[in-house]
């Protein structure tokens, strides 16, 4: 389904970004992230809303669910927006075990899983932080080729929708807004 997509202001995404049901989400995923240094043109994601799978440690982050990703207000956030809704592009994030630090990363196009060979995706809490303020995403091209579109997530809104101290410094990065499905 082509969902409705609206421009917001990145000033108020506490207000716009938020959970719309109760979730089972633990504290570690809960909030807003921005993807600092994705050169990829999108800049922000919740995994609120979504069925968090407490026995197998796996969420399903459809990427074009509504208020769950942002991108950027321009020719190419809203071509990779509608690539991404034609494919119903998402990601499969499966941690290692309950103490949720590392996930294999798996995603998903027309219902079909990227192999790792392709893209070997990985997510892990940055060193020194337990409580889920920072994530290292790593990626792996082809078998052998590293770094390219890595980042880190950052916890830009806390489950309180409270801005964190990472707030001010993603306002700095991004355009005052961003186009999200709605």
């Amino acid at each position: 389904m082509i969902g409705t997509v609206v421009a917001q202001k990145f000033e108020n995404i506490a207000t716009w970004m938020k959970p719309k049901q109760s979730t089972d989400l633990p504290h570690v995923l809960k909030g807003v992230f921005f993807m600092d240094g994705n050169p990829l043109p999108d800049d922000c994601i919740t995994m609120y809303n979504l069925d968090w799978d407490e026995q197998q440690n796996r969420l399903t982050l459809p990427v074009t669910a509504p208020a769950q990703w942002t991108f950027h207000r321009n020719l190419f956030g809203l071509v990779l927006l509608r690539g991404a809704q034609l494919a119903g592009f998402r990601y499969s994030i499966q941690f290692e075990d309950a103490t949720l630090k590392n996930a294999q990363i798996i995603p998903i196009a027309f219902g079909i899983p990227v192999p790792r060979w392709i893209v070997d995706a990985t997510m892990c809490q940055h060193e020194g932080t337990e409580n889920g303020e920072l994530w290292d995403r790593k990626n792996v091209w082809l078998g052998g080729v590293p770094r390219v579109g890595e980042y880190v997530l950052r916890r830009i809104v806390d489950e309180n929708g409270q801005y964190t101290p990472a707030f001010q410094d993603m306002l700095s990065k991004v355009d005052p807004e961003c186009l999200v499905v709605q």
